[in-house]
């Protein structure tokens, strides 16, 4: 059974050539019958024009018309098919024809007056008849018309039969893409995103399913990642859980003692709880897209040395080297505390992927049209199938669940949507036991009051 747009596609084709075909044999039609017409007023008109001549030829004969009413001799009748009569110059009848005495009681007003003129004198006038069967078509002309309505008839029948084979075929063609994109999305809809569509056309409809495989695998692949982020959470909540749990009955049967060490114990579990807390809150801001931010102007130079010098304790305590590097003071209109998590995000990634003995570099250059920051250093890198997923919300390097390793994964995603929301952009190069370098880029401002946001 057909489709209902291959029923459509085939009826409007049909439609289309059936029209097309009769319009044209209409307009065929027509203008062949008219210039067939304007013919045989030319053939009528030469055949009037032949009887004027031969009657001037008779006067100049006679040296004028007869005295009396005359009828025109046999052996000229074959000339005068529709002439009627001949009067002088004062409007007498001079000579008149078979046809004329056999239809005298004929209307004037259906006569057709010729006048008859030798070099400039008019010496009389011919009158032709003109009945009411004069504009209807001639035997051949019935037929000529019959046989052009035939051909086109037959044509309109062949071109109906070829349009409904080309409709069908091109019809189920353009059909089978979108009916095999259209089962695809109910795959998708149902939750089947390893569905895909195949043999694509090569024109806008393989484009179309083209974007419905992508979309499909961006949505493979985001689902993954969701799932993957759900089994950290999981995990990461129920070991501190388990541990404030163990603790507790301990305490209660009075197997492990309520003292400070270990009640502090109990804290620190307490806030990683809090801290994977404040971790799915981001998550849902970030999926809210929600940015507030308080612009202002912000000497970068400042900014940053005053961060590190707060971070350098931390990265000393791990036996990293922190170190900042600036090419001079530059000012940039922005949010403080979005450039503040932008940065703590950052280097706690250097800090947590850098060995000991390595190096955290946090770099400040600027050209006259841009402000480069760069976070630089010596950790274990990234491989390049890792590479291009970075950023992408819940993926992590490390597939491991642990918690100090890999996090939720989102810790990228929001540096990557703060740098764009405040106009920026970020970049990132690394090699597999090398090390990372990430690079922050704002568009300098051109004059006093513009920034980058």
């Amino acid at each position: 059974m057909k489709s209902p747009i291959t029923r459509k596609i085939t009826l409007i084709i049909i439609l289309i050539s059936f029209g097309s075909i009769l319009i044209s044999g209409l307009f065929i039609n027509f203008s062949l019958n008219r210039q067939f017409q304007k013919y045989l007023s030319r053939v009528e008109t030469a055949r009037e024009n032949q009887v004027i001549n031969i009657l001037a030829q008779i006067y100049l004969e006679n040296g004028g018309w007869p005295q009396h009413p005359t009828l025109l001799g046999m052996g000229r009748d074959f000339f005068l098919e529709r002439l009627f009569y001949i009067t002088d110059a004062d409007g007498n009848v001079v000579l008149y024809t078979r046809m004329g005495m056999l239809r005298r009681n004929q209307r004037p007003d259906l006569l057709k007056p010729r006048p008859i003129v030798i070099g400039e004198k008019t010496v009389g006038t011919a009158y032709f008849g003109k009945s009411p069967m004069e504009n209807v078509l001639t035997q051949q002309n019935v037929l000529f018309r019959r046989t052009i309505n035939r051909s086109i008839l037959l044509s309109i029948i062949v071109t109906g039969l070829i349009s409904f084979v080309v409709a069908i075929l091109f019809g189920r063609r353009l059909a089978n893409p979108i009916r095999a994109m259209n089962r695809t999305a109910k795959a998708m809809a149902k939750g089947n995103l390893d569905t895909r569509v195949r043999d694509l056309p090569r024109d806008e409809l393989g484009q179309l399913g083209e974007s419905l495989n992508t979309l499909a695998d961006s949505l493979k692949y985001v689902q993954t990642l969701r799932q993957q982020m759900t089994a950290n959470v999981a995990h990461d909540l129920r070991t501190p859980l388990a541990t404030i749990q163990s603790h507790l009955e301990g305490m209660i049967d009075d197997v492990i003692p309520a003292s400070n060490d270990n009640l502090e114990s109990l804290l620190d579990e307490v806030k990683r709880l809090s801290g994977l807390v404040e971790d799915l809150q981001e998550i849902a801001q970030a999926d809210q897209a929600i940015h507030r931010f308080t612009l202002e102007p912000i000497d970068l130079e400042e900014f940053l040395s005053v961060l590190i010098n707060k971070k350098t304790p931390l990265f000393a305590e791990k036996g990293l080297n922190l170190q900042f590097v600036s090419t001079g003071p530059v000012q940039l209109t922005g949010d403080r505390k979005s450039l503040n998590k932008i940065m703590d995000n950052l280097l706690s990634n250097a800090h947590k992927y850098t060995a000991p003995g390595g190096q955290v570099t946090v770099t400040l250059s600027h050209t006259p049209d841009n402000v480069h920051i760069e976070v630089a250093d010596t950790g274990i890198g990234i491989s390049e199938t890792d590479l291009p997923y970075i950023f992408e919300r819940f993926y992590r390097t490390d597939q491991s669940r642990n918690r100090e390793s890999g996090g939720f994964g989102l810790g990228l995603t929001i540096v990557k949507e703060l740098v764009e929301a405040l106009g920026g952009t970020i970049s990132v190069q690394s090699q597999p036991g090398k090390g990372s370098t990430f690079t922050i880029t704002f568009t300098c401002p051109s004059s006093e009051g513009d920034h980058p946001s």
